[in-house]
């Protein structure tokens, strides 16, 4: 009987209509958001609200990066390129993630100058408004592209998704900044900037390592290994799993596995054991892209060992 780990799971066009459409809704949302912002933030002396729409800028510039790989990446694969261009992905995610970083070094830095100078100013509450508009903006952006992020197992569009949690956190501490200046303690819009920064700065190298990591073909987590190996194990006629390499390209991964079968069987029989496990692994999901498997023949001393194993156990 299949268990519910082993039942291909079948992603609605829907989600895939949606997908498509994410990045541009986040696009000219978060370009309005970064205009708002800045605007308010100048003319309010919000130096937190400035910096929050700065951020906002650089989530518009990220964001056209992921729209253009995500054209890229959906072409598919060729002659020229076999395992497709799903790697584009993770280049938009490292590009994405270090526009942040260079915007959380010019966010903490103007900040930091502004209390050293003590050009500290009181922002006028139509920013604290502004603020909280940007808050439930960010809430509806972020859980719309995560939705779809992982619905299509897509890295760029689940960046793009995690860059607007990031504003979100931001423009929370953009209110505790204003609420706090406007009560007499005017270091508080500064100190918001620093925090906004610093959380930038936490978003774009911790995600950042990830799509690095992705790009450089990490393996799947142990937890997930282990899962493939028991389904493989679960095929008659095998033995033993040598290995299980994979890579993730996009939204799809690859799988090499090599397995060992009794040196006495027929190569038809082999075949069909080959056949088997590859079916097994490739209903597990659709991003399950491909499946490489290599037969392997034990040798009488590998089946005595595996035996004594077996008495111990």
């Amino acid at each position: 009987m299949e268990t519910q780990n082993t039942i291909k799971s079948k992603v609605p066009e829907k989600c895939f209509t949606c997908a498509r459409r994410v990045p541009v809704v986040c696009f000219f949302s978060n370009l309005t958001l970064a205009v708002f912002k800045m605007s308010v933030g100048h003319l309010t002396g919000s130096k937190g609200l400035f910096a929050d729409g700065i951020h906002s800028l650089s989530d518009v510039v990220a964001t056209t990066g992921v729209i253009v790989s995500l054209k890229i990446s959906d072409k598919g694969d060729d002659e020229r390129y076999p395992y497709g261009r799903g790697k584009v992905e993770f280049i938009s995610c490292i590009f994405v993630y270090s526009v942040l970083f260079i915007v959380a070094i010019l966010i903490l830095t103007e900040a930091i100058y502004s209390i050293y100078s003590g050009d500290l100013k009181i922002p006028r509450l139509i920013s604290l408004f502004t603020a909280v508009v940007s808050v439930i903006a960010n809430i509806i952006l972020y859980r719309l592209g995560l939705c779809a992020g992982r619905a299509v197992n897509s890295p760029a569009i689940i960046a793009n998704a995690n860059e607007n949690k990031a504003d979100m956190l931001s423009s929370v501490a953009v209110i505790f900044g204003i609420i706090g200046s406007n009560l007499g303690y005017t270091y508080c819009d500064p100190l918001a900037a620093i925090v906004v920064g610093l959380i930038i700065l936490k978003t774009a190298t911790t995600l950042g390592w990830k799509a690095i990591e992705a790009l450089v073909d990490t393996s799947l987590p142990v937890k997930k290994l282990k899962l493939l190996n028991e389904i493989i194990l679960g095929v008659k006629g095998v033995e033993r799993v040598n290995y299980i390499k994979s890579r993730q390209l996009g939204k799809h991964y690859w799988l090499d596995v090599e397995i060992q079968v009794s040196p006495e069987l027929l190569v038809s029989e082999g075949d069909i054991i080959l056949q088997v496990v590859k079916y097994e692994l490739m209903k597990i999901s659709e991003r399950v892209k491909d499946v490489v498997v290599i037969l392997a023949c034990s040798s009488p001393q590998d089946r005595l060992i595996s035996e004594e194993k077996a008495k111990f156990a």
